[in-house]
């Protein structure tokens, strides 16, 4: 499993009827400037709604290539799902289960989109 669908799972992206996947987007991207510059159709009163599944991951992927650049899984998790909306442990726990990547390793290293 890639990281970005790791985090898409950890999102709830994958379930049936879950706010992610009826958006489009498997990185739960807030709406604002930075999503309509990468594809944005429109919000559902705080997240970004995009017109395809892929567009969103390319939206994510261009998130953490951008403003998370540099920083290791575990530092751009705690800021991406921060512990104050988050169980952003549990959040790294699984991420790294998922796709066998340690919380030391660089997160612009890993951003190949699903296939």
């Amino acid at each position: 499993m890639t990281l970005l669908e790791a985090m898409a799972r950890q999102e709830g992206f994958f379930a049936v009827g879950s706010r992610p996947k009826k958006n489009n987007n498997p990185g739960d991207i807030e709406y604002g400037k930075f999503a309509r510059a990468h594809g944005a159709i429109g919000t559902d009163g705080r997240f970004a709604k995009f017109p395809t599944a892929r567009d969103g991951y390319k939206a994510m992927a261009a998130l953490l290539a951008s403003a998370y650049h540099g920083m290791t899984v575990e530092a751009a998790l705690n800021k991406y799902a921060p512990p104050i909306e988050n169980q952003t442990n549990v959040y790294l726990a699984h991420v790294c289960e998922w796709t066998g990547l340690k919380p030391t390793d660089i997160i612009s290293d890993h951003l190949e989109l699903p296939v």
